[in-house]
């Protein structure tokens, strides 16, 4: 099977983190973006930094970034 790049918004969430481990397990490279945007929201019980930990030690070929798209402007 040839490895792909698989780009997953959110990725320190719900939804997110399940598709980063899947792929994961499927040998992929994964790119990660998620601001954590819930912590902004719903205060420190929506932080969502743990899970972040999580994957990072659980995963082989997962990176992440901290990017906010609400904040570029548009061209």
């Amino acid at each position: 099977m040839k490895r792909k790049y698989i780009l997953i918004t959110g990725s320190s969430g719900l939804i997110g983190s399940e598709a980063v481990e899947y792929f994961d397990r499927q040998g992929h490279h994964i790119v990660g973006i998620d601001n954590n945007m819930r912590r902004e929201f719903f205060g420190p019980a929506g932080d969502t930094a743990w899970n972040l930990e999580r994957l990072k030690c659980s995963t082989q070929n997962f990176r992440h970034y901290a990017v906010d798209f609400g904040t570029v402007p548009a061209s």
